[in-house]
């Protein structure tokens, strides 16, 4: 195993640092021996990061960086960045800019680097352009809230690392009585005071529930408010006396957090780590703290905020009942945050561990490369990525993948949704590769959806189709039937610069016949990758954009009226029309979750649905019959061949008495259920299944640049 370099110094005077820090080392400690930078760390800062004696640890900078500079050079090691908030300033951003030259010769010498955890106190443009270096050259990168990981454009979001710490789901489980309510808030600066009704309310509550007052320092510059907040409200005091170490004073708070029903601060990892200790969180505000709101945000913490600026302490009090009673809710999103985060950790090991083998080389390396040789390679025109869409996921997939047969590549046609700037730059890009391409080993492939994608991709396949490049129209999305119906004449344009057409419902098929022989249209389905055997719960998913089109609003009605003990209905995507989520007993709504987090749920539902209105062969529907879940969907699209023959239940789309029906059947009948599952597994292993299907495509690849190369 490669050798292991990261940072452990922290601000020393704060708890939450030692926390973050702890945690990651304890998830990169399998994949190599340690190296940890520390400082000159006081007392017990050592022991709270959870040092052992075969890590090595280092006073000194200079000599961490020449270990790390001289083990990337023999091949095979991985630097690890430090978690925790970063200021996107020169100074903050002294990590991110000094370990460049360690990066790029890890990089050269088939090391590995990861970032995760990491969240941004600032948004400025000029920082996040220095940043880029580093990123560029990082094999991983998980950003610790969703704000950050916007911001920055590059790299998915994640729970912050400190989610994983204190007890067990399963204890935080069992009911206990707790008898604490714990105060904490920055003592930093000009902070303002709460004002006198919102200490009232906090006694008020903590009275009328047998709750003891704790006001607690988790930073110690905090000290001297902890010991006034407990002065004012006639509470006890867990200060940080100078002679106590990290890691004893970390074991106090935690006692005490055990005990703690309710938790109030600004603290940021005050809240998270008596949360995981049982306590509810609130976040206690004499003024705005984004920060912390956005990290409760990012696992689905919402509205768990207090006015401690309140003029009436009767509204506080009863503010606090409010949110004592979502304790089971609460408790609930941190264990799925946990999972998230076990998510992450397999990825960061997954990536470490395959430091010293070559990794995939760049875009520019790879069509370099591959000019040189006659397997032929298929440039894919579109966008991969964690975005959010099954044509996107389709992608993913093609570059998950490896081929028996060609190679293939992405040419990114677009930036971000809404980015005009960043899609115009890129698609001039991809078209000036195309120009470049060798003729007779490359195949252009364009993802075509309805609208603006049509007509950019499009365009680059007419030049390909210009320069004599082997072409083939990938057709998707729900409405480009409708799409094709309103412009005939563009959409003959772009196809009939294609050698070859994917479709993926026999309506697209027929669309596309329109400009091309029948003979080079090709009905082949998305693929799939199958899931693991799980342990199943009561849970109906829907997976997709939370609006009308995808029949939310009849799912919603149709779940009211299911009679269901037991079961839970939960919404997983981003939410385009709000005003339909209401009256949602029995319904979790998750928002847009990452693409291994959905196939995660999959894995542990029973039942998949979507109601929709309109959709061409719906990705989440293949995901559900390869996880074993009985499907009930509507009768779009290409949705009913897939589930026929006892695959799944089909039902008209709108209509609510059918979609109740269909889903009362199912979660009632457990032998229809587990019939349906089973053959919609089998259905998933030997039709949709990437072994299954990728075969086909190849086929349909290779067609088009054999009829390029073939005599006119």
């Amino acid at each position: 195993m490669g050798q292991v370099f990261t940072v452990g110094r922290g601000q020393y005077e704060n708890i939450g640092d030692a926390i973050l820090r702890r945690q990651l080392i304890d998830w990169v400690r399998d994949a190599g021996p340690l190296h940890v930078y520390v400082g000159r760390s006081p007392a017990g800062y050592d022991e709270c990061l959870g040092l052992r004696p075969g890590d090595r640890g280092y006073r000194s900078l200079a000599a961490w960086y020449r270990a790390a500079l001289r083990e990337a050079l023999r091949g095979g090691a991985s630097y690890v960045f430090k978690p925790g908030e970063i200021q996107l300033t020169l100074a903050g951003m002294k990590e991110h800019l000094v370990v460049v030259p360690l990066l790029a010769v890890l990089r050269a010498r088939g090391g590995r680097a990861v970032r995760v955890g990491v969240g941004a106190r600032s948004f400025a443009p000029l920082p996040r352009a220095l940043m880029r270096p580093s990123i560029a050259l990082s094999d991983l990168t998980r950003w610790r809230d969703d704000a950050t990981a916007a911001y920055m454009r590059t790299g998915a979001s994640m729970p912050d690392l400190a989610f994983g710490e204190g007890s067990a789901d399963e204890e935080l489980a069992v009911p206990r009585r707790r008898d604490a309510l714990v105060l904490s808030l920055r003592g930093d600066g000009e902070r303002p005071y709460p004002s006198p009704q919102a200490l009232a309310g906090l006694r008020e509550h903590a009275e009328r529930h047998g709750l003891s007052i704790w006001t607690v320092t988790q930073v110690l510059k905090d000290d001297e408010r902890s010991h006034r907040l407990a002065r004012d409200l006639g509470g006890q005091v867990l200060g940080w006396p100078g002679a106590t170490g990290h890691h004893e004073h970390e074991a106090a708070l935690r006692e005490l957090y055990r005990r703690t029903e309710l938790v109030v601060s600004d603290r940021l990892h005050v809240v998270i780590g008596a949360f995981t200790e049982g306590a509810v969180p609130v976040a206690g505000l004499v003024r705005p703290a984004p920060k912390l709101e956005r990290h409760l945000s990012t696992i689905g913490v919402h509205d768990v905020a207090l006015d401690l600026s309140a003029d009436d302490a009767g509204a506080v009090a009863e503010r606090l009942e409010q949110l004592s009673a979502r304790r089971e809710e609460l408790f609930e999103l941190l264990a799925q945050a946990r999972t998230r985060l076990g998510a992450v950790r397999e990825e960061v090991l997954e990536v470490l561990r395959s430091a010293g083998t070559p990794r995939r080389p760049g875009a520019a390396a790879r069509r370099e490369r591959r000019a040189q040789r006659q397997r032929p390679t298929v440039y894919h025109l579109g966008r991969a990525g964690e975005v959010a869409g099954g044509m996107t996921q389709v992608l993913n997939g093609y570059l998950a993948a490896t081929f028996d047969r060609v190679d293939v590549d992405l040419l990114t046609t677009r930036g971000d949704p809404g980015d005009l700037v960043a899609s115009v730059r890129r698609g001039a890009r991809a078209a000036l590769t195309v120009a470049r391409l060798p003729r007779g080993r490359s195949v252009v492939a364009a993802h075509l959806s309805a609208g603006g994608s049509f007509l950019r991709e499009g365009a680059l396949m007419r030049l390909a189709h210009a320069r004599g490049l082997a072409t083939v129209a990938h057709l998707h999305g729900s409405s480009f039937v409708a799409f094709a119906e309103r412009n005939p004449r563009p959409v003959r344009w772009v196809l009939g610069a294609a050698d070859h057409v994917v479709s993926l419902s026999s309506a697209t098929s027929t669309v596309a016949q329109e400009a091309l022989p029948a003979s080079r249209v090709h009905l082949v389905p998305n693929a799939v990758r199958l899931g693991g055997p799980a342990p199943k719960e009561d849970l109906v998913v829907f997976g997709g954009a939370v609006g009308r089109r995808k029949g939310v609003d009849v799912l919603l009605e149709a779940w009211r009226q299911v009679r269901a003990p037991g079961w839970e209905l939960v919404i997983a995507g981003p939410v385009v029309e709000p005003e339909l989520l209401r009256d949602l007993e029995g319904v979790r709504v998750v928002g847009a979750l990452p693409h291994d987090e959905l196939l995660s749920l999959l894995e542990r539902s029973r039942v998949a649905v979507l109601p929709s209105r309109d959709e061409a062969m719906p990705v989440f529907v293949l995901e559900a019959m390869a996880r074993s879940n009985a499907v009930v969907a509507t009768d779009v699209g290409g949705v009913a061949p897939v589930l026929a023959g006892g695959r799944g239940l089909v039902v008209p789309p709108g209509d609510v008495e059918a979609l109740r029906g269909a889903l009362q059947q199912v979660v009632s009948d457990s032998s229809l259920r587990e019939d349906l599952a089973g053959a919609a597994r089998t259905a998933a292993n030997d039709t949709y299944s990437t072994d299954a299907v990728y075969p086909r495509l190849e086929d349909v690849w290779l067609s088009a640049l054999d009829r390029r190369l073939a005599p006119a």
